[in-house]
């Protein structure tokens, strides 16, 4: 991704608060996150996932909370799947707000390098 592309995507996140005007874009890809429902129940949606210097961000949309994970408040990166598909993460974190423990699942490709990424920003090590 070109540089003017990543300076507009950085606009719009930064205008929706989901993102600091000092931090960086690194990388954007379509990506699939599991939505939370009622306990285990929860249906797959297609969208946009954010990797910054500070933080992943997916815009979920209007009826959703946008989702925004300091890699700080990561404490855990699993291998997960989407149905059959072996490309999941399943990230658990402690929400920066309410300071609960959450655990959220995107589907991507190249999973390992995404993997490795976020345990190097998070400062953890892979299972």
């Amino acid at each position: 991704m070109n540089d003017k592309k990543k300076e507009k995507l950085k606009n719009n996140l930064v205008k929706a608060g989901l993102m600091e005007q000092e931090d960086t874009i690194i990388e954007c890809l379509q990506a699939n996150y599991r939505q939370r429902l009622i306990g285990i129940m929860g249906q797959w949606k297609q969208g946009w996932i954010y990797f910054t210097e500070t933080r992943v961000v997916y815009p979920t949309g209007l009826l959703d909370n946008d989702i925004v994970i300091p890699y700080k408040s990561i404490h855990k990166i699993e291998k997960c799947s989407q149905g059959i598909f072996p490309m999941g993460i399943s990230l658990t974190y402690e929400e920066p707000k309410t300071e609960n423990q959450i655990t959220d699942k995107f589907s991507m490709t190249k999973r390992g390098k995404w993997m490795d990424f976020l345990a190097d920003k998070a400062g953890i090590s892979l299972g």
